[in-house]
């Protein structure tokens, strides 16, 4: 068993999280095609994009 394989669905949903806060790019999925973590990773990358963006709606004060 690799360490890859001790990262479960929450760290890896965290893990996609993170990578856009650093700027990393989506194709740089760290998990294989047809690893179930493969999906929790982009779901936080792209969350974190939704988080990013909701920020800036119109008529919400700016920070």
């Amino acid at each position: 068993m690799s360490n890859d394989d001790t990262i479960s669905e929450t760290e890896a949903y965290e893990l996609g999280r993170k990578a856009f806060q650093k700027g990393v790019s989506g194709d740089n999925n760290p998990f294989p095609e047809g690893d179930h973590r493969r999906d929790k990773w982009a779901h936080g990358f792209m969350d974190a994009q939704k988080i990013l963006s909701d920020e800036h709606l119109p008529g919400r004060p700016s920070s």
